[in-house]
């Protein structure tokens, strides 16, 4: 008797599950911290682009301290990179960057999930917006976009969602070269930018007058 004919998911079409490789990183750390350049080296199967994925993954996640900006610095050189179609280069202090265990047992957990999610969702489809050269630019471009904006030290809430999931939107549809999921990354990015430009405007009509007001009176009162 045949066995049936297996049907690969759109996942399997591009190596193993994302999800999959997230979470081995976990028994590769074996309970101590990690660096960039461990992380990278473990993930070479992917290449730069799983990196960038599991850079943006920590952003949507509240009280990780320390990671914004050597996190978004490296973001943008590696779409720096990409949008020049050339191999990525990061500098020795951040590759040295240091991640403890307990800070990756709430990343990969939190990504790999994520990323199962989306799994779900993701087949190549409209595969030009995902790798022709000029696509592939604006891609990373719109990486270097993402990547400087978290690299911001922006007393703002919310404000570290948008970009970084634009960035992991941006990944995916690259690595499973589904163009919708590069279109939500491009359409997410906007919105990041445009959510700032909103707090800087309320900010100069509202905030600052205000602001003004108090020290008049904290003034008043000596």
């Amino acid at each position: 008797m045949t066995e049936p004919i297996h049907h690969p998911t759109p996942a399997e079409e591009v190596l193993d599950p994302i999800s999959a490789e997230l979470r081995s990183l976990l028994p590769a750390a074996e309970g101590k911290a990690m660096s960039l350049e461990q992380i990278a080296s473990h993930l070479k199967e992917r290449g730069w682009a799983l990196l960038v994925l599991f850079l943006a993954a920590p952003f949507p996640i509240p009280n990780i301290p320390g990671l914004s900006v050597p996190f978004g610095i490296a973001i943008g050189l590696i779409g720096w990179a990409f949008m020049f179609r050339r191999r990525p280069w990061l500098p020795q202090f951040v590759m040295r960057t240091t991640l403890q265990y307990s800070t990756l047992e709430r990343v990969v957990p939190f990504i790999a999930r994520l990323m199962e999610r989306m799994e779900r969702w993701t087949k190549p489809r409209y595969k030009w917006l995902a790798k022709s050269p000029l696509n592939t630019s604006l891609i990373g471009l719109a990486i270097v976009s993402g990547g400087l904006f978290l690299a911001l030290p922006l007393p703002i809430p919310l404000t570290n969602g948008p970009p970084a999931l634009s960035i992991i939107f941006l990944i995916v549809g690259m690595l499973c070269r589904d163009g919708i999921m590069v279109l939500i990354g491009h359409f997410m990015g906007i919105l990041a930018w445009a959510y700032l430009a909103l707090w800087l405007i309320l900010g100069k009509t509202y905030l600052i007058p205000m602001l003004h007001q108090w020290w008049d009176v904290i003034k008043s009162w000596f």
